[in-house]
């Protein structure tokens, strides 16, 4: 019971993803059903390709939920998703819409425009027809029912207005398509750059090294309660933190420290501290603790 109060939360957020699933499923069989009736061409296109898209993100958001299970999600990131992934989400949907887009256009400037009828028109002037419309689109001819030698001239003619409309849209969207891929991958370089010379430059940065201390023993009778401790090394500009650490007791913090490249001064009220070997650490607040070679002995 125990088990199932614990993974109940993640339990909800997989059959949420599975309903999201599910139902993706659906709108995607609804959306091939729209493909492949003949209202297409009659300008649901633009919302097969707006659809699709939020098909995407309701699949992204079913991802999302997945790896909220899988403890993958990144809070700092769009939809919590691994950085990244929202830019190539942009970059693929612009492609796709592209490439939807620029066939609806083909197709309705190929197969669009006006009907247009002749009819009861004589051989000799449809030949002629024919001949002086070479540019008109889907030309058919048939016999006029009941008067032979006649015909019914069929054809489209072009809207010069909607053509130069498809051009400029599909120049527009070749752009965008372009920009947004070129800043996708762009920006994927610049922060494998970024990251590499980070990674260089902390690889070129000599790490810090402790050498003598002194005093190397220190009596609190003769000292006082208050110990001015010099220690020496290399590297040593950024660290703030120096403590005495002894095994079985907590630390003692130093005070006052001040470093510099070769040396560190700070310090350390002794009053109450054990008698023995100390070992000497110092850091930076961040990194690990560098300790000092040698011991320093504290006497009564």
């Amino acid at each position: 019971m125990e088990d199932i109060r614990r993974y109940s939360g993640a339990i909800l957020t997989g059959l949420a993803a599975l309903v999201v699933v599910g139902a993706l499923y659906v709108v995607f069989l609804l959306l091939m059903k729209l493909v492949n009736t003949s209202e297409v061409a009659n300008g649901t296109l633009p919302l097969l390709a707006i659809g699709g898209v939020v098909v995407l993100i309701l699949l992204l958001t079913a991802v999302a939920m997945v790896f909220s299970i899988l403890n993958l999600t990144n809070k700092d990131q769009a939809m919590g998703l691994p950085e990244g992934s929202i830019r190539a989400v942009i970059a693929l949907s612009l492609i796709v819409l592209f490439a939807i887009l620029s066939v609806f256009l083909f197709q309705n400037i190929s197969t669009g425009g006006s009907k247009n009828t002749i009819a009861e028109m004589s051989g000799t002037d449809r030949t002629e027809f024919i001949r002086s419309h070479a540019n008109a689109r889907d030309i058919q001819s048939t016999p006029t029912t009941g008067k032979p030698g006649f015909y019914d001239v069929t054809y489209r003619s072009a809207n010069v207005a909607s053509e130069d409309f498809a051009k400029q849209l599909l120049v527009l969207l070749g752009t965008l398509m372009t920009a947004i891929t070129s800043f996708y991958l762009g920006a994927g370089t610049v922060t494998s750059a970024v990251k590499a010379g980070g990674e260089a430059a902390a690889a070129t940065v000599p790490s810090p090294s402790l050498g003598g201390i002194k005093p190397a023993t220190a009596s609190i009778a003769r000292d006082g309660p208050v110990l001015h401790l010099e220690l020496s090394g290399a590297n040593l500009n950024k660290m703030t933190r120096v403590n005495l650490v002894k095994a079985g007791v907590p630390p003692i913090a130093g005070s006052n420290v001040k470093s510099s490249a070769t040396g560190i001064i700070c310090d350390v009220d002794i009053s109450k501290a054990d008698q023995g070997a100390w070992a000497v650490e110092v850091d930076d607040g961040v990194s690990k603790p560098i300790k000092a070679q040698g011991n320093l002995t504290i006497t009564a």
